[in-house]
C-alpha cells in the first residue's frame, strides 16, 4: 500500500485554521480540542474518539452545524477514525467537513485543499489508487490558486500551500509510478522536489522520502546510474539526521 505523506489539519494547518478556532472557541471548547491534541500526540486515537464528539456537539451548539470552526472539529474526528482504519466512518465525515468548507470558504482555500488530500489519504490507505488520484489531484489544483503560481513565498498562509502543494505532486506522481505512467510521474516527482526543498529545507526528510521514491521511479525506468544518484542524496539527509 502506497505511504503518503499529507499531514492533516491538527499538524500542518495547526497554525492557521486551529488558532483560528480557538480565538472564537468558548474556553471549555478550547480545553477540549486541546486534550484531543494530547491524546493524539500519544496516540491515544481510541480515547480521543470521545473528546472529539463532545467539541463537534459544542461547536453545532456554538457556531452551528454548517460552520467552519464546525467543520475544523468534524475533521479532526474524521483523521481520529481514519487512523483507527475506521474508514467508512472517517469518509464521511471528512465529505461533510468538505461540504461545508466548500459552501464557506470557496475552492481556492487551503482547507479545502486539507480535505481534498485527506480523502485522497483516506482512499489511497484502502488501495482506491483512482478515487486517490482524483481528490490528490483537486487538492493539487487549490494549492495552485493558493499559491498564485508563486511556490517561493514563504510565509503565513502561503507557506501552509506550499508544503500542501508539494506534497500534492509528490502523493500524485508516486500513483502514476504505480499505474506505469512513468513519463508524467517524473515531471511531477521534478516539481515535487523543487518545492520540497524549497519549503522545508534541503535537509529535511520529507526531501530524502522525496529523492528515495524517486529513485524507485527511475530504476523502473532503466536508470540505474540516475537512481542512485537520487538514493545517495536521500542517504547524506538521513545521515545528517541521524536517522
Amino acid at each position: 500500500m502506497i505511504r503518503i505523506f499529507l499531514i492533516c489539519l491538527i499538524g500542518l494547518l495547526g497554525a492557521s485554521s486551529i488558532s483560528n478556532v480557538f480565538a472564537q472557541s468558548s474556553v471549555e471548547l478550547r480545553d477540549i480540542q486541546m486534550h484531543v491534541k494530547e491524546m493524539f500526540k500519544h496516540q491515544r486515537y481510541r480515547e480521543a474518539v470521545p473528546y472529539a464528539q463532545k467539541a463537534i456537539h459544542m461547536s453545532e451548539a456554538e457556531f452551528g452545524a454548517e460552520h467552519p470552526t464546525t467543520a475544523t472539529f468534524v475533521f479532526n474526528l474524521a483523521k481520529l477514525y481514519r487512523l483507527q482504519a475506521q474508514y467508512e466512518e472517517a469518509e464521511s465525515l471528512y465529505r461533510r467537513a468538505l461540504t461545508i468548507r466548500e459552501t464557506f470558504l470557496g475552492n481556492g482555500h487551503a482547507d479545502v485543499a486539507a480535505s481534498y488530500a485527506s480523502l485522497g489519504r483516506l482512499y489511497d490507505e484502502q488501495g482506491r489508487l483512482a478515487d486517490a488520484e482524483h481528490f490528490y489531484s483537486r487538492a493539487l489544483d487549490v494549492m495552485t490558486v493558493v499559491l498564485a503560481d508563486n511556490p517561493h513565498v514563504i510565509n503565513g498562509m502561503s507557506r501552509i500551500a506550499s508544503k500542501y502543494r508539494a506534497r500534492a505532486y509528490h502523493n500524485r506522481a508516486r500513483l502514476l509510478h504505480e499505474k506505469g505512467s512513468y513519463a508524467d510521474a517524473e515531471n511531477l516527482f521534478g516539481a515535487a522536489m523543487v518545492i520540497m526543498r524549497s519549503t522545508f529545507g534541503e535537509k529535511h526528510s520529507e526531501v530524502a522520502r522525496g529523492y528515495e521514491n524517486y529513485a524507485l521511479l527511475l530504476l523502473d525506468m532503466g536508470r540505474p546510474e540516475e537512481a542512485a544518484e537520487k538514493e545517495g542524496y536521500a542517504r547524506a539527509i538521513r545521515a545528517y539526521n541521524g536517522r
